[in-house]
């Protein structure tokens, strides 16, 4: 049987518990119309307590990364995402039903494993017609691994052969961001060829210049 002083301990517990939940309702910013309130609970549990966790979710809309097309990143989606698959909190939609559903099945896919493979054998060769075509349609493709390895291929024909029309379609390609420093570093000689197409850096200090400029010092 509780005494009287413990009761009322328990009775200013559940007073300060109350006043807390209606303080942190308080400061919590009014969720506009037609968003879904997040799990902020759920989400501590899954992501810690980080510096920021959305309070709700609204429908985002964003242009897909390969096609282009309009979309809209729905707040169920979010929802799901965020709290059900436990996505990483600073991920987003990029890509449409469509394109995700084409490179999900690409990165299963071991026909593209074998093609990475066969690309990266097209670095140590001389280039022949069908290399040239290979290299052509990796180009193309959506994959950006792919179109990683194909352009690391024209740098090395440049660099090892001297290679001038692996030089002026290398020149003309847009490098993306993300592989743009490989191909900076093969042209600088900063990379090199060993057993089994393993590359093996070299430190060397040099001054940042265009891409262009390294490519015109072969």
């Amino acid at each position: 049987m509780k005494s009287n002083k413990q009761r009322r301990h328990e009775i200013k517990q559940r007073r300060w518990a109350r006043m807390e939940a209606q303080r942190e309702a308080a400061l919590r910013p009014a969720m506009p119309h037609g968003a879904l309130a997040a799990d902020v609970q759920r989400l501590e549990l899954i992501h810690g307590a980080p510096f920021w966790l959305p309070g709700y979710y609204v429908d985002i809309s964003y242009r897909c990364c390969d096609c282009g097309a309009a979309c809209v990143w729905t707040a169920q989606d979010q929802k799901w995402w965020y709290e059900q698959v436990q996505g990483s909190l600073y991920a987003s939609a990029s890509r449409c039903k469509d394109c995700r559903a084409r490179h999900r099945a690409w990165r299963q896919s071991h026909c593209d494993a074998a093609e990475m493979a066969a690309l990266r054998a097209l670095w140590r060769a001389r280039p022949d017609a069908s290399a040239r075509a290979r290299v052509h349609a990796a180009l193309q493709s959506k994959a950006p691994d792919l179109r990683s390895l194909a352009a690391q291929a024209l740098a090395w024909w440049w660099v090892q052969f001297g290679d001038k029309p692996a030089h002026a379609q290398l020149e003309a390609l847009s490098l993306e961001r993300s592989w743009a420093p490989r191909i900076d570093r093969i042209l600088r000689r900063q990379v090199e060829l060993r057993p089994g197409v393993h590359r093996v850096c070299r430190v060397v200090a040099y001054p940042r210049v265009t891409m262009g400029a390294a490519l015109s010092g072969h």
